[in-house]
């Protein structure tokens, strides 16, 4: 095939003209090609967006509203690749607060208290966030009813369940998202 523009040899599988820019032949596109396109284009649009819009919640993600409002012990503590077992701990009673020194939770960083008058049969968790937060909470998944946790990372986890939880935001990683540790506000 020759080009009719400038003459020169093209292959017969050519559209356009090599030296010249000459159109030599249109191609014709199926109705079927172009909705496989546009579908092709809609569905990478979405990605993109979704993409971006998770990567802009993770990188925003904030304290849960009662973990926002804890107390501080004024300074971040790095978080353990290793797993940390909860501790069993023996709180005092001091009107109508039960006690523990913060020292033991800073050296256990994440312990159950229970009820010392056996009133409350959940135990109460604390722990230390990576950012400083002393965090309270009732110590109990609902979807398992287990009272035991641990840490790993930056995540607080199910002893029992495959559930865990971003320690600082409660955003959940795995199963249930909803029955995390419930937190309850404390004083230091």
């Amino acid at each position: 095939m020759t080009c009719p523009k400038c003459g020169s040899q093209q292959l017969s599988s050519a559209i356009v003209c090599l030296q010249c820019g000459n159109v030599l032949r249109v191609v014709e596109v199926t109705p079927q090609q172009r909705m496989i396109k546009t579908a092709s284009i809609v569905i990478l649009i979405a990605v993109l967006v979704g993409g971006v819009g998770y990567f802009f919640a993770t990188i925003n993600r904030t304290y849960h509203p009662v973990i926002d409002h804890q107390p501080s012990i004024g300074y971040g503590i790095a978080p353990s690749k290793e797993r940390i077992n909860s501790s069993t701990m023996a709180g005092m009673i001091d009107g109508n607060d039960i006690v523990i020194s913060s020292e033991k939770v800073m050296n256990y960083r994440i312990v159950r208290v229970n009820d010392p008058e056996g009133v409350q049969t959940i135990p109460i968790l604390i722990y230390v966030t990576p950012r400083g937060k002393i965090v309270t909470a009732m110590s109990i998944s609902e979807s398992c009813r287990s009272n035991d946790f641990y840490l790993e990372g930056e995540n607080i986890h199910c002893a029992n369940c495959p559930s865990y939880w971003n320690m600082e935001s409660l955003e959940a990683y795995a199963c249930c998202q909803k029955y995390y540790p419930e937190p309850i506000p404390s004083t230091v």
